[in-house]
């Protein structure tokens, strides 16, 4: 068997090394996220599926992390996804899946765990990161996750079927449970607030806390170029998105260039109202830049309207920023765009958008992963006052599966941190 191992590995070495040959074949020997694109940051919801086990595909493309891990995109060769095209998660302490030169050697059982040596597979394509596919709307997505779910579901874990698994150990939010049949369609409904105005749309917040884990997210694209999102089986949505793609003055020309600009209000909670922005620079997923934003006082969820060519978004702190309805440059309001975003690399180089509004600004800045996890520092301004916090303080939990809650859902007791941490307050 060993004889038989090198084999296989010597193969693939060459295979690998003097170009992508097409046939390799992987194996799932656990249950596996199927994703949209190569993103599997924890700020990002992009299950297409869940795959069970026994699941063979073949590798079209790879994308190697820094950390040593890798994405593969595969063709589904079984099961009730056969013939679609996804991108699983690689981990190489763990990785749960066989890894075969070819379909022969997978029929002869010829293993090899060498898929480090598969990240020198050519790129056959480029993938755009954090894109839905423009034709996949959101009653799809969510058949998709519930059928995923509903495998998960047999094994009797809410979340995953074990605790060690790539579908928990890559985020639980990612399996969604079925949405109750008590749920009525008119429910799903949501209509952006009537034109007039610069003025504020102001939505109270339904709840101080949320009451939620982690959970799945479906997005659907309105008129106005913008998507709704809701998380699980909650149809009221819980996130404004959208994106600039350029070619503009903040985005240039090229493939996979884009911001994302994130409005979140999961739960209707006002513990977790906050903007997420994301620069992506190209189609490496180690280089994106990521901030995450909170204005205070959180006095309303935020709200959308299309007027002509503007749109205006109301934010949590019932200021506003306008941005151009076609390409999503801001325009007005609050937030400004100072400079282009980064033409990449590995130095940490956030998104160039300052706030000039009378509230409390917070504001994380990190390179590739989730900016509320991984420890380092936040900053706090307040109209040319400013102090570093340690991003422990302000979300506790910092563990893999942290739902990312905020610690204070308090207005009066964030105000009480300030002065106490800072010398100033809301």
């Amino acid at each position: 068997m060993n004889a038989t191992l090198k084999k296989g590995s010597l193969l693939l070495l060459v295979v690998f090394c003097f170009g992508f040959k097409g046939g390799e074949i992987v194996e799932l020997e656990g249950y596996f996220n199927a994703r949209y694109s190569a993103n599997f940051l924890k700020s990002t919801q992009n299950v297409k599926f869940v795959m069970p086990p026994g699941t063979r595909a073949r590798i079209e493309e790879t994308k190697a992390f820094s950390s040593g891990n890798h994405g593969l995109k595969v063709q589904i060769l079984s099961g009730p996804q056969k013939g679609q095209s996804a991108w699983v998660y690689y981990k190489s302490s763990d990785p749960d899946m066989k890894l075969f030169a070819s379909e022969q050697d997978m029929k002869k059982e010829q293993t090899t765990t060498q898929v480090e040596q598969a990240s020198h597979v050519r790129t056959t394509r480029k993938t755009e990161a954090l894109r839905t596919p423009a034709g996949e709307t959101a009653e799809k997505v969510v058949e998709h996750i519930t059928q995923g779910n509903r495998a998960v579901q047999k094994h009797g874990k809410p979340g995953g079927p074990c605790e060690g698994c790539e579908v928990s150990n890559l985020h639980a939010r990612d399996v969604a449970p079925a949405r109750p049949s008590s749920v009525s369609p008119s429910a799903t409904k949501w209509t952006p607030m009537a034109s007039g105005s610069d003025k504020p749309v102001i939505t109270p917040p339904t709840r101080t806390q949320n009451p939620f884990g982690i959970r799945s997210i479906r997005c659907g694209t309105k008129t106005g170029a913008y998507d709704l999102c809701s998380f699980g089986d909650d149809p009221t949505p819980g996130k404004i998105r959208f994106f600039n793609r350029g070619p503009n003055k903040i985005v240039s020309t090229g493939e996979s260039r884009s911001r994302e600009w994130s409005f979140n209000f999961e739960g209707g909670a006002r513990q977790d109202i906050g903007i997420s922005i994301s620069d992506m620079p190209n189609g490496t997923i180690s280089q994106t830049q990521e901030s995450y934003i909170m204005l205070f006082p959180r006095v309303t969820l935020p709200n959308i309207r299309t007027e002509g060519n503007r749109q205006i978004v109301t934010l949590p702190n019932g200021e506003t920023v306008t941005y151009n309805a076609q390409t999503k440059e801001v325009i007005g309001g609050v937030f400004s765009e100072d400079g282009p975003l980064t033409s990449g690399g590995k130095e940490l180089s956030p998104a160039k958008v300052s706030y000039k509004g009378n509230g409390v600004m917070l504001r994380i800045d990190r390179r590739g992963e989730e900016p509320r996890l991984g420890g380092g520092q936040a900053t706090i301004t307040k109209q040319g006052r400013s102090c570093k916090v340690p991003v422990k303080d302000l979300w506790p939990d910092q563990s893999e599966k942290s739902p990312v809650h905020f610690k204070y859902f308090s207005d009066s007791d964030f105000d009480a941190y300030l002065k106490r941490k800072c010398g100033f307050g809301l």
